[in-house]
């Protein structure tokens, strides 16, 4: 028996940190009666708490070994409170720097010092939370934040911190600071299930699907000064932020408006009050890993629209052609400079699909999709009796009703989507709902 415990932990390390592995033989040699899938998948993750000192630590690289083959040289900083104990979970923090495409990774550091643009270090050094700064990945654009590339470093670095340090998965929070900011407004919309809270202040947005952050925690923060003339042109000007509070209000979805009278900068007292308000507010947050109600979009993101297949419970698969509606805001010139005077709002049709999804409470989910041919449910305890059938409903059709079997493989391909110990899921149901269009269209020809 313990021959054949080691060899299952060896078969799910391999699956969890090993590139090269053969999922497929992977999954074909795994037991189908585990107990306890998540719990077996969340033991076999690496830690290496031991011997970690509180205090500052700058300039630090990646030590997992998948994560250091993947960023040889992207750089971390972080600031563990004295207060630490390895073995109490504590909440984590993760600041988005600002800048540029030509802003060196040691621009992260500053978050760390007591003057400057970033006058935030003694404030951190007593935040009840492990913070992490990491630098930006050297990207040609002055969105570094705001693309799959840093969608999936952000991620690498919270699993690297929770590698380090005993992190709570669901009291993890992110904040971004002007290109942190455009970050911060592209994160929520792609990843920001993974945060308890969503921290944007100097921000930016061209597209966004909003009434997808139900169950997200949305903090945006926006001087009304960002813009001076002759000085700083309008590139985070506060129309962003107030049309995003505007549209978030529309959908009647909670979130926090805090608009204060300063500049761009944290230099200027106003806007730095105004971020350390967030940063009292932001250890108290916690992250619900199951919310009840989700919608999602297939394609999501600030500046450019990407394929975002997963959100909570929900994975989008295959999407039929058609568009789907999206806010937008844009320059209201022909031809906008980096200096443009005013912004207009609109909705934009877009390539797409999405679902919106109910969890009733009684065993009974219920989804309304457009342009979806393949979505997938992930069920987890929290959410279902898996004793119990259970019954899914996808646009008025009953598409499911019994049994979700719980499985190792569905845990560990839960995993695989955010590399989040606190939303592993015990079962999945795959749906395949493509419309038959020669049906249809035979079945509304008029008749001979």
């Amino acid at each position: 028996m313990a021959a054949e415990n080691e060899m299952l932990r060896d078969l799910i390390h391999g699956w969890l940190y090993d590139p090269s592995a053969d999922r497929d033989a992977i999954a074909a040699a795994l037991p189908d009666d585990a107990d306890d899938p998540r719990g077996l998948v969340r033991s076999c993750l690496e830690r290496a708490r031991a011997g970690r000192e509180p205090g500052v630590h700058l300039d630090e690289r990646f030590e997992m070994s998948h994560l250091r083959g993947r960023y040889p040289d992207e750089r971390l900083n972080f600031c563990v409170p004295g207060e630490y104990d390895p073995a109490e979970p504590m909440g984590l923090l993760v600041l988005l720097h600002g800048g540029g495409s030509d802003t060196p990774r040691e621009a992260a550091q500053k978050w760390f010092a007591n003057d400057g643009g970033y006058p935030f270090g003694d404030v951190l050094a007593d935040m009840p939370c492990i913070t992490v700064a990491p630098g930006n990945l050297l990207l040609p654009t002055h969105k570094r934040w705001s693309n799959p590339q840093s969608d999936a470093y952000v991620l690498a670095v919270i699993e690297e911190a929770s590698y380090r340090y005993n992190i709570d998965p669901d009291r993890v929070c992110i904040a971004g600071q002007s290109m942190g900011g455009f970050g911060a407004c592209h994160i929520v919309q792609t990843i920001g299930d993974r945060f308890a809270t969503v921290g944007c202040h100097a921000g930016a947005w061209y597209y966004g699907f909003w009434e997808g952050l139900r169950g997200v925690d949305f903090y945006l923060m926006q001087g009304v000064n960002d813009f001076v003339p002759g000085r700083r042109p309008r590139f985070t000007e506060v129309a962003f932020a107030r049309m995003a509070s505007a549209i978030l209000s529309g959908f009647h979805i909670p979130h926090t408006y805090s608009e204060h009278q300063g500049g761009h900068s944290f230099a200027d007292p106003l806007a730095r009050d105004c971020f350390l308000q967030f940063l009292h507010y932001a250890p108290g947050r916690r992250r619900d890993p199951f919310p009840p109600e989700v919608a999602t979009c297939s394609h999501k993101g600030a500046f450019r629209l990407y394929e975002s297949p997963h959100w909570f419970w929900l994975t989008v698969g295959r999407t039929h052609y058609g568009t789907v509606e999206m806010d937008h805001i844009e320059p209201t010139e022909p031809q906008p400079s980096y200096c443009t005077t005013d912004f207009r709002h609109y909705t934009v049709r877009v390539p797409g699909g999405t679902v919106r999804a109910r969890n009733h409470g009684d065993n009974r989910i219920s989804l309304e999709t457009r342009n979806v041919e393949e979505l997938t449910v992930w069920l987890s305890r929290e959410m279902v009796d898996l004793e119990r059938p259970v019954r899914v409903v996808i646009n008025g059709e009953v598409m499911y009703d019994g049994l979700a079997r719980p499985s190792l493989a569905a845990a560990l391909q839960s995993y695989d989507r955010r590399r989040d110990p606190g939303m592993l899921f015990d079962a999945r149901l795959d749906f395949d709902i493509r419309r038959n269009d020669w049906a249809l269209q035979k079945r509304f020809a008029p008749p001979r």
